[in-house]
């Protein structure tokens, strides 16, 4: 297992996460495109002599909003994007997050209903179509592909893990979403034993997440010692500076 921490907002530079890191005696920081400063730093092609300034290793999370499961002319744009990071972050990236997103969704009567799970089979191979578009990309440039479950899914995702599992796909497991949707990784994960190559640890409670540690309700060391199963990537995923200080003694003394 690997400890790192996320590229926080608070930061306007990838060295200032780098040195809280080396404070905190982490082992990497996973960048986040979504930051001007991140997409800005990697085509000045300043980060890998940084990390090794720092002895540091780097994931890369995606965008946020990015829909592998959308229209062809909307991955298309998401997958160029995917290539040009892809390759700025060759030889320093060792893997790449991203989102499985549940998709547009019609509220009816007050009631959530999925354009993606009615448009199941379309959309199923769609999204596997994509997502090994995205791999190729990825392990081109010798970069691992993980793929994270966002806060709130529906209970039909069950069966799109289900189906990208059985299609070889590794996982990001992001705890503090699960726990927003009421456990829905966790039960497919007692059926599959899903390959996890990553863990986002953070605290939370059925109505909210990215708590430091020791403030929510989730079983921390639960998930810990599924990492360490894992031999996984653990990001502590919460967002600023403060509660970083506060979460990693947490986390390495459970």
């Amino acid at each position: 297992m690997k400890l790192g921490m996320p590229q926080l907002y608070e930061f306007d530079t990838i060295e200032e996460n780098l040195i809280l890191a080396k404070e905190l005696d982490l082992d990497f920081v996973e960048l986040n495109l979504n930051f001007g400063y991140c997409r800005s730093e990697m085509e000045a092609k300043t980060i890998a002599e940084l990390l090794k300034k720092y002895n540091m290793e780097a994931t890369l999370h995606f965008y946020d909003e990015a829909d592998l499961g959308s229209y062809d002319e909307v991955v298309a744009a998401y997958l160029t994007l995917l290539d040009r990071y892809a390759k700025l972050g060759k030889g320093y990236i060792k893997q790449i997050n991203m989102h499985m997103i549940p998709g547009p969704v019609v509220t009816i009567s007050g009631v959530k209903n999925y354009i993606y799970e009615k448009e199941y089979d379309v959309y199923i191979n769609r999204l596997i179509t994509n997502f090994k578009k995205a791999e190729k990309i990825c392990n081109d440039n010798g970069i691992n592909m993980v793929i994270e479950n966002t806060d709130n899914i529906p209970a039909y995702m069950k069966r799109v893990y289900k189906d990208l599992y059985n299609n070889g796909f590794r996982f990001c497991y992001d705890i503090g979403h699960d726990s927003l949707s009421y456990d829905i990784v966790y039960e497919v994960n007692s059926e599959l034993n899903l390959p996890f190559d990553e863990f986002h640890i953070h605290d939370g409670t059925r109505k909210k997440c990215h708590l430091t540690l020791g403030e929510g309700e989730i079983d921390i060391k639960k998930f810990k010692e599924l990492a360490i199963k894992n031999n996984a990537y653990v990001v502590l995923e919460v967002k600023q500076k403060g509660d970083l200080l506060a979460s990693v003694p947490f986390f390495n003394n459970l």
